[in-house]
């Protein structure tokens, strides 16, 4: 009898610890799909295209995948990030291969460290050691630039300024035109020193 009723009692039973079991799986599930939504890795690949990127986080890599930009629509903005930098994976599909993932780039780390330590001093930092800084309490704008610098503008350019504005090359052309007679220059009959020369405005010889 007690075995009949033992029985009965599992046949009774057995649907619920067959959904119990399903709920036990369903909830790993969900819980190994919530660790995979955020997780922390580095860069290791830049795609060819220069717009994708791979990422490990752990002992897995990425497919190639996205990442976050400064902009993104009609104004746009472009850093290729380096390999090496530390990225967010956000996995907004909850998938486990990993093409539903985009990456927020933009942590410092031992590799890359922040290029300022002043909280009033805006820095963007260039691999050649080039930069562009403001100091917003000292007011003082630095650029600071290893290579050439090239501006164009279409229209009319004005530049400004309340004090000096000093420039100084070895050569400084204006407009393609000849050399500038300045105080420095003697004259070709007196052989003095030019004397009507600019009070405002001086230039080496």
């Amino acid at each position: 009898m007690r075995q009949l009723i033992e029985a009965m009692v599992r046949d009774m039973l057995q649907p619920y610890l067959d959904r119990i079991e399903e709920l036990s799986e369903e909830t790993e599930d969900l819980r190994r799909r919530l660790q995979s939504i955020i997780r922390l890795g580095r860069v290791i690949a830049v795609h060819e295209s220069g717009n994708l990127i791979k990422v490990q986080h752990g002992q897995l890599k990425t497919p190639f995948i996205r990442w976050f930009a400064y902009a993104a629509g009609e104004t746009s903005d472009y850093r290729c990030p380096s390999v090496g930098e530390q990225a967010v994976l956000l996995n907004y599909g909850a998938g486990n291969n990993g093409t539903q993932t985009v990456a927020l780039i933009g942590l410092f780390s031992d590799d890359f460290p922040a290029p300022s330590n002043d909280p009033n001093e805006i820095v963007r930092f260039y691999p050649d050691g080039s930069l562009v800084s403001y100091h917003a309490k000292n007011h003082l704008l630095k650029v600071e630039v290893k290579g050439d610098v090239v501006v164009n503008v279409d229209k009319t350019a004005k530049v400004k300024a309340g004090g000096e504005v000093t420039v100084d090359g070895s050569m400084i052309k204006l407009n393609k035109g000849t050399g500038v007679v300045t105080g420095a220059h003697k004259c070709m009959v007196t052989g003095l020193p030019h004397a009507d020369c600019s009070s405002t405005v001086t230039a080496g010889k």
